[in-house]
């Protein structure tokens, strides 16, 4: 008696079990959502600035001011303001100065003066050299005297400028001379190409190798 009533009781739990299993296989279960991971900062590499806050950009359609230039003004001089004498706008002269005798030769000053409505300048020496009647040159040019010492001479209108001129007696040099008769001493301004003359009846020396006179540079008159 005792062992069925075991064995009821243990085939109604195996009933109520199969039940259960029944049940459960027919309900599905709620799969719990997956958390991510909490994502952590990557890892900067070695000697990068990752700490440091990144550089601002600047705002579209803006552009940086240049650095405000302010141009030098040239400077200006007399010098670049007048320009220099030249043959066309110039009088010649020669000059005899009292006491101006030296042995074998004559000191004569060669002036020079503005004649035109401009301002100029001369400065240096000038060329120098005899013409006879038919303007061809006599003999050779004047030598410069090293001793003498430029200097920028301004020349205003109707001013002049004189350079020192040595003129040796052509006698000196007889029959080797080829004495020859002088109307004019051609100047040649300096830095010019062209000439202007000063008349002066003399002798000079056909002979080119025989230097009859020694001009020095312009100084004011």
């Amino acid at each position: 008696m005792v062992k069925r009533v075991i064995a009821q009781a243990s085939a109604a739990v195996s009933v109520v079990g199969l039940a259960l299993l029944l049940g459960g296989c027919g309900q599905p279960q709620e799969t719990p959502a997956e958390t991510a991971p909490a994502s952590s900062p990557a890892s900067a590499p070695a000697g990068s600035a990752s700490s440091s806050a990144p550089a601002t950009e600047s705002a579209p359609g803006t552009t940086a001011a240049a650095p405000e230039t302010t141009a030098a003004a040239p400077e200006t001089t007399s010098a670049a303001k007048t320009g220099e004498c030249k043959a066309g706008q110039l009088a010649a002269e020669i000059r005899t100065e009292p006491g101006g005798g030296a042995a074998g030769s004559v000191y004569r000053s060669l002036v020079v003066t503005n004649t035109g409505s401009a301002d100029c300048t001369v400065r240096g020496y000038p060329g120098v050299s005899y013409v006879g009647a038919a303007d061809q040159q006599i003999g050779a040019p004047a030598d410069r005297d090293p001793a003498a010492q430029p200097v920028t001479v301004p020349l205003a209108p109707g001013a002049s400028a004189v350079a020192q001129l040595q003129q040796t007696n052509a006698d000196n040099y007889g029959p080797e001379c080829d004495r020859t008769d002088v109307a004019a001493v051609r100047v040649y301004p300096p830095n010019d190409t062209a000439w202007l003359e000063a008349a002066q009846q003399t002798v000079g020396c056909a002979n080119d190798e025989i230097v009859l006179m020694t001009v020095g540079t312009f100084q004011p008159a």
